[in-house]
């Protein structure tokens, strides 16, 4: 069982990492490895309680059963939320001191995809080292073996929507949200955010405008929020004069965004507007990625507060947010975290902190994205086959040498008007190029250049 019998192509399409394991339902995300990693989980917990939900993916009943199975035969009492979004689950731990919680959700991932999105008591992602703990307990196979008497059982909850969303509106100022009477589309994709959005809205005194608001998973466009997937809140905004439009992920813990003009924009700016905002109500430390815009550099500058940069992964952004005592921490695929309420990536309340900034500053989305430094940013991805990565970035290392590149997480090379980063992504059989400069062109030009290196050598 496991990867060892798996042929190449499989294990290009199986992830493991800190956060949990990822891959194709019925090709390399099968219920004998599922089981196992929900042993591994609950052996590592020490039989403790266990949160669980799921996203609306098709695969969801078959993971989840899985998943129980294994947590049972270790002991664990699961606490089970259903179709729940990511950030209420890891919310949701912290709030019931268990032990844990493993969301299933492959986030950005088309359908095709599921994932075990592992979670501590702290309510985060397992960090770098309690990843390598989990995957050390799964290759051993030495589980927790409970017997017939000693197994764990299952309590449902259906409760803790209000007690979310009565902290969230706790920490907003919910007076002037509502005093704005804002309309709002909202496209959750079909996902875990269908029906709580409207639930979401109705505490914020927003008229809503749903679009894919039906929890079937069956995503109408990809599951990522980015330009090309608005297409449907983009073509209404206008005619209904909606203030501002929301597009999910199908866990919600991303969220990109539409103008009051129509404009789709890219998910990079949803950290950088948020950031902005809750910097004149709180200052200190900023955490973000070596992917992200430098948009969040100009703006941390702006405030006077430090900037602290993160490999890619929301388990090492949330993790170096929780060791440096940051006050907010983000990443250019459109997630936000506030340790103040919770530290998970969360995009109800990256809305609810765009929402209370609009109300507040009493101004436009698009009056207030235009006061944003803007930057021309391309970002691509080359499929390349995991045998062939080291070969990969030794040549793109030795391609920028001269830049001193930092090579703490792939590459990153940086001139005085943008920078480059050329990394394996931890998700998916692909490596990523991003590249951003003043000068579309530019950053265009410098792009090309690392994926012909890539595409030279697969």
């Amino acid at each position: 069982m496991g990867e060892m019998q798996m042929n190449d192509r499989d294990l290009r399409l199986l992830r493991f990492g800190a956060s949990g394991v990822r891959g194709i339902v019925g090709q390399t995300l099968t219920p004998e490895l599922i089981t196992d990693f929900a042993c591994a989980f609950g052996t590592y917990v020490q039989s403790g309680p266990v949160v669980v939900g799921r996203d609306t993916r098709k695969s969801g009943e078959m993971v989840k059963s899985s998943v129980f199975a294994g947590l049972l035969s270790t002991g664990c009492q699961v606490v089970e939320l259903g179709v729940c979004p990511t950030p209420i689950i890891q919310f949701m731990v912290r709030e019931l001191c268990v032990s844990g919680g493993i969301a299933i959700s492959a986030g950005h991932n088309d359908a095709r995809w599921n994932a075990l999105g592992f979670i501590n008591s702290q309510g985060t992602h397992l960090d770098r080292y309690q990843g390598e703990e989990v995957l050390d307990i799964y290759h051993s196979g030495e589980f927790v073996k409970k017997p017939w008497n000693s197994l764990g059982k299952i309590e449902r909850r259906d409760d803790y929507l209000p007690t979310y969303l009565d902290r969230l509106c706790g920490f907003l100022d919910v007076g002037a949200i509502r005093g704005a009477a804002f309309k709002v589309i909202m496209d959750p994709c079909n996902g875990a955010a269908a029906g709580i959005v409207d639930l979401f809205c109705e505490r914020l005194g927003c008229q809503l405008i749903p679009i894919n608001n039906e929890p079937t998973g069956r995503f109408p466009h990809d599951p990522e929020p980015r330009p090309g997937n608005a297409g449907q809140i983009a073509s209404i905004i206008k005619p209904v004069r909606a203030n501002v439009g929301f597009l999910l992920s199908s866990g919600a813990a991303r969220v990109s965004l539409v103008t009051d003009t129509g404009e789709a924009v890219s998910e990079e700016y949803t950290f950088p507007l948020v950031l902005q905002h809750f910097l004149g109500r709180k200052k200190g430390p900023v955490v973000t990625n070596l992917s992200t815009t430098k948009m969040v550099d100009d703006i941390a500058q702006r405030h006077n507060c430090p900037l602290i940069k993160s490999e890619v992964g929301q388990s090492h952004t949330l993790h170096t947010m929780l060791t440096e005592d940051a006050v907010i921490a983000g990443e250019g695929c459109g997630t936000v975290a506030v340790p103040e309420f919770h530290p998970g990536f969360d995009a109800f309340l990256s809305m609810g902190l765009i929402l209370e900034m609009m109300a507040l500053r009493q101004k436009r989305i698009s009056e207030l994205l235009d006061e944003l430094p803007r930057y021309n940013i391309v970002k691509e991805k080359v499929y390349c086959p995991p045998d062939k990565v080291h070969n990969v970035m030794h040549e793109v290392r030795q391609e920028y040498r001269l830049k001193k590149p930092e090579l703490s997480d792939g590459v990153r090379a940086d001139w005085d008007d943008g920078w480059l980063h050329v990394r394996a992504s931890t998700t998916e059989p692909l490596v990523r190029v991003i590249a951003e400069s003043n000068n579309e062109e530019t950053a265009r030009e410098r792009a090309d250049r690392a994926i012909s290196i890539i595409s030279r050598l697969i």
